[in-house]
């Protein structure tokens, strides 16, 4: 796409009814087999040909020897071949009259003049048709409209409301493939690679406009058109939020972006400002970016930057006071009325303001209480919990042996006896029960109040995790992801407010 052309619909990369791969195998340890299983086993609803001329099967399905001999008209072709065979196939897509193709070959623009040329010879063929191209350099893409997975990975990928832009085929896949095990969807994928046709500009219009993408978010090393990205940004941000990973920021780094994706990496300081006038919201880390993305599609942004701070132990709170304050977000005073309620659920020696310090209490059903306290505080736009989901598999009791034969519990309390349940398992069973009301309580009062509230767990637990994201309980590991996530979220609710004013 010329600066000068309208952009195209690119429809035919992500809904098509038919899929040719060109390059399918019969060996599973080629991309041509792994691409066709993904796009098998994650249950595509189109057509799927492979093409073959030393096959007559592969997976159950016909093979056939060349594109010509599919008599159906085909939407989508992907070409899993090497670079110097690419000419070609795409030639004979574009007779076929083939709307769109993914090119997923190396060895163009980011290797030197001569791939450069070689892709250049591409691209003149495919334009010639109408031909859109994705790539080369790249992964595939994935869209849960049509539940498919062209990915050169065999990964698992959950549906959801996300769709993803990215210069790296690895990190793209790698996201996905969280999002899979922290039940964290998305709707579409692209690896975008050299853009030699198809460019960022034109996928972030696309998912722009999208109905069934509600957040954007986009790992690049480099901007070609920096204008153009914009242009388009601008249009989107207004609706939902585009949230931006820029790689390259060292020269190092700089150095292997050129490689890697033939990106010229640019000033850090003409990115920002380009992010900032566009209403872009930008991340310093890979995690990041699906982090914050979490936290924009189950939360209400906060209607200010006042946050209140309720943690199990004084010594989180502090660090939490801490974050906030570098995140440029504030921990105003508590109204009286919130002290005089908290005073009647809490120990003498409770902290009496905020941060709002539980002193380690065993009774957990303090802490959903409290938390309802402080979100209705009219000082409080938003809640970071800390210490409210434990998990409970990393207990252990170094006990007396007596302990160690197992409990019964009775109604005269706790008899000793060879079996019953052990003290380890019972505790874990508590704990657990206490984080499932505070994740429903949680989400009732985020509901209820409109304020987000953000959950850290402390703890070694890697099950605690990926149990509240089941509920949509939005619980980061470290209390300054959680700071940075509200302080990023009032920064695009700030640009809104902006923009409504204009």
């Amino acid at each position: 796409m010329s600066d000068g052309e309208e952009f195209r619909d690119l429809g035919p990369i992500f809904e098509p009814k038919s899929v040719a791969l060109i390059g399918a195998s019969n060996n599973p340890l080629k991309w041509g087999w792994v691409i066709l299983s993904n796009i098998l086993s994650h249950g595509y609803v189109g057509s799927v040909y492979p093409v073959n001329p030393k096959e007559d099967d592969i997976l159950g399905l016909k093979t056939y020897k060349t594109i010509f001999e599919i008599t159906e008209k085909i939407d989508l072709a992907i070409v899993v071949r090497p670079a110097e065979n690419v000419p070609q196939h795409i030639e004979e897509c574009v007779e076929k009259e083939v709307k769109s193709a993914i090119v997923l070959a190396g060895g163009f623009r980011e290797t030197g003049k001569e791939g450069e040329e070689l892709e250049r010879e591409v691209v003149e063929i495919a334009r010639k048709g109408n031909l859109l191209v994705v790539g080369p350099n790249t992964m595939g893409v994935y869209s849960a409209p049509v539940s498919l997975l062209a990915i050169m990975s065999p990964i698992s990928v959950v549906k959801g409301e996300v769709s993803f832009i990215s210069m790296s085929g690895n990190i793209g896949v790698n996201l996905l493939s969280m999002g899979s095990t922290e039940n964290m969807g998305f709707n579409k994928f692209v690896s975008i690679g050299n853009q030699a046709d198809v460019t960022l500009e034109e996928y972030l219009k696309y998912f722009g406009e999208d109905p069934e993408t509600k957040i954007i978010i986009i790992y690049i090393e480099g901007l070609r058109k920096g204008k153009k990205f914009m242009e388009v940004a601008e249009e989107i941000t207004p609706k939902k939020p585009i949230i931006v990973l820029k790689a390259g920021r060292s020269a190092a780094g700089a150095k292997a972006a050129r490689s890697h994706s033939g990106a010229l990496a640019g000033s850090n300081m003409i990115y920002d400002a380009v992010f900032k006038q566009a209403g872009v919201i930008k991340v310093s880390t890979i995690n990041g970016m699906l982090e914050l993305a979490k936290a924009f599609i189950h939360l209400p942004l906060p209607k200010g930057n006042r946050v209140g701070i309720v943690s199990w132990g004084g010594g989180y709170g502090v660090v939490a006071a801490d974050a906030c304050e570098e995140a440029g977000l504030v921990t105003p005073n508590i109204q009286e009325k919130t002290i005089q309620e908290l005073d009647k659920m809490l120990p003498a020696y409770w902290s009496k303001g905020n941060p709002v310090d539980l002193v380690g209490t065993l009774d957990r059903s303090i802490q959903p209480k409290s938390l309802e306290a402080i979100i209705k505080d009219e000082n409080i736009d938003a809640i970071i919990a800390s210490g409210f989901l434990i998990g409970g598999s990393g207990i252990k009791f170094a006990s007396p042996e007596a302990l160690k034969k197992g409990i019964t519990i009775t109604e005269r309390g706790v008899k000793l006896e060879e079996g019953g349940i052990s003290m380890e398992v019972l505790a874990q069973k508590w704990m657990r029960s206490s984080d499932e009301q505070n994740m429903n309580k949680i989400n009732e009062l985020v509901e209820k109040y409109q304020k987000p509230i953000i959950a850290v767990t402390l703890t070694s637990d890697t099950k605690a995790i990926p149990k509240a994201w089941e509920k949509n309980t939005v619980v980061y590991p470290t209390l300054e992801v959680a700071a940075e996530a509200l302080a990023k979220m009032y920064e695009y609710k700030q640009y809104l407010e902006k923009k409504k004013e204009q």
